[in-house]
């Protein structure tokens, strides 16, 4: 009876698929592991967040400071989805929440896009592992990450059903390209220029698609409305661009998955051979060695579309800005699509003992990708640690300077760039670097009669009447910078890198809703 149970459990679980489970758990678990998740922007994210949770909360005085913006911008998706979960957990905790959601669905996606183009093929989807710790989610782009993970399930459902699109298929799309478009706008173009593009050139066969290419396009309506409205209130405005060679050598190297150190370069070139050797096994097994011959898009080969995907993708790539409507980096969010957008075009139809070994190497890169973020994460998240160890010396509702002077222990990754995010949604602080509310596309955002004060080192006293407390993290004793500060300040915190200094004078409260103060010398 035991033994028929066993192959009873085997027969009807695919060993590929534990294996993808087990990974899914495992690169969750840097999340939950380790006490901080060591990213440039994510704090300030939670402290957004945290001020959207508690606006109206008398116990603090965020609505003094701060206005919440009611129109359909992007970025809110993280925002209200933290926001919500503190109503139930504390803000660390909301943060491993939606990065927790983030993994599933990166890993997810991907794998249901495969099984929608065909079935049989979750090995593949360990090559895009790699791609789940990139260097956009350690920037904290938790938005632009969140479209990037809603890319290829979208695409996979609209692949699943097109041959039978309804009206209810049409509805659920346009709510997902919706969702989508108020996490980020790259990806969401890219989503609705790969459905547009297949739904069109499937209609060049026989014609018999008409209905289903028609409802596919009306699904985009509502998402395109609203990229045109922000982008007509927001402007066109581009610029930057990069080489050709650097182009090039960006996208080969992968340098996309490099973020804490350039060892990961190594990495990302591995994974680049992995993703050259597939696709000339495919182009070789599956055209030039066929007995037709002949090389090219079958229109009834439909898999031969994500090929053509990523040719447009590598092309809009090279020519894109690199700045466009205020958001910049676009070359770095660009140049991992065509890596992920051909995977449903690659053939995973080989041997046995050739799929074995294929998959073990796949699976060895995700292990090596996970090991390396992880070993960086926990010397990242005790350092941030010893950054957060002056909650109890800053009183609650107080006006903060961050100040950062030194390196912060990784190579693409400002962590302690806006760290103070921590003390702000702790404390309930209000940040003087809080950039969200600065720009015109985050939730939150200063009131008009707030004056801005530049995020530099005090040595005026009118500008410290205006704030409370400096946070200082490797500032140099006895430096030029630490003397300004201590003409109007004390320190009241001296822990490793963090110092943290407080107005010497207490009487009256800092007030940055006035008449425009001096702008302070700046070194």
């Amino acid at each position: 009876m035991r033994n028929i149970l066993s192959r009873s459990w085997f027969s009807f679980v695919n060993p590929w698929t534990l294996v993808f489970l087990l990974l899914v758990f495992l690169y969750i678990l840097p999340i939950w592991v380790f006490k901080y998740f060591p990213t440039q922007d994510g704090a300030c994210h939670i402290y957004n967040a945290f001020i959207l949770r508690h606006y109206n909360d008398p116990e603090y005085v965020f609505n003094e400071f701060y206005e919440i913006r009611k129109s359909p911008i992007p970025n809110w998706t993280s925002h209200a989805s933290m926001m919500l979960f503190m109503y139930l957990v504390p803000p660390l905790i909301a943060e491993k929440l939606l990065l927790t959601g983030y993994i599933v669905l990166m890993a997810g996606g991907m794998l249901y896009l495969l099984n929608a183009v065909e079935r049989g093929r979750t090995p593949l989807v360990f090559i895009g592992f790699p791609f789940i710790y990139n260097l956009l989610l350690l920037k904290g782009f938790y938005n632009c990450s969140l479209s990037l993970a809603l890319l290829m399930p979208i695409i996979g459902y609209w692949w699943k059903h097109y041959k039978t699109f309804s009206v209810k298929n049409m509805i659920i799309l346009g709510l997902l390209l919706v969702v989508m478009y108020f996490c980020h706008l790259v990806y969401l173009t890219f989503a609705l220029f790969s459905i547009a593009t297949i739904a069109t050139l499937s209609l060049m066969h026989k014609f018999n698609k008409w209905k289903q290419t028609l409802l596919s396009l009306l699904s985009m309506l509502p998402a395109i409305g609203l990229m045109l409205y922000y982008l007509i209130t927001s402007g066109t405005a581009r610029g930057g661009t990069w080489k050709l060679d650097r182009l090039w050598q960006y996208f080969i190297y992968n340098e996309v998955l490099a973020y804490h150190s350039q060892n990961q370069l190594i990495l990302g070139k591995f994974v680049t051979a992995a993703f050259v050797i597939l696709f000339f096994y495919t182009l070789i097994s599956k055209h030039l060695f066929t007995k037709e011959w002949q090389f090219g898009l079958n229109l009834t080969g439909r898999k031969n579309f994500f090929l053509l995907l990523c040719a447009a993708f590598f092309v809009i790539y090279l020519i894109a800005p690199e700045n466009m409507s205020g958001g910049s980096g676009i070359k770095r969010r660009l140049s991992l699509l065509p890596f992920l957008i051909i995977m449903p075009w690659l053939s995973w139809d080989m041997p046995k003992l050739a799929r074995g070994i294929a998959g073990g190497v796949l699976i060895l890169l995700a292990v090596i990708s996970l090991t390396q973020t992880s070993y960086s994460h926990k010397i990242l998240s005790d350092t941030m640690e010893v950054y957060t160890s002056g909650y109890d010396v800053v009183e609650s509702n107080k006006v903060i300077l961050p100040l950062e002077f030194g390196d912060s222990g990784s190579w693409e990754i400002g962590v302690f760039g806006h760290a103070a995010g921590h003390y702000g949604y702790t404390r309930g602080c209000i940040n003087l670097d809080n950039y969200e509310a600065y720009l015109d596309y985050f939730p939150t955002v200063f009131k008009s009669d707030f004056h801005r004060l530049p995020v530099r080192v005090p040595d005026s006293a009118e500008y410290a009447k205006n704030v409370d407390y400096v946070i200082t993290w490797a500032l140099s004793a006895r430096s030029d910078e630490e003397s300004r500060i201590l003409v109007d300040y004390s320190l009241i915190r001296h822990n490793g890198n963090l110092k943290i200094f407080e107005r010497a004078t207490r009487d009256g409260k800092a007030d940055l809703r006035r008449q425009p103060l001096p702008l302070p010398g700046v070194r």
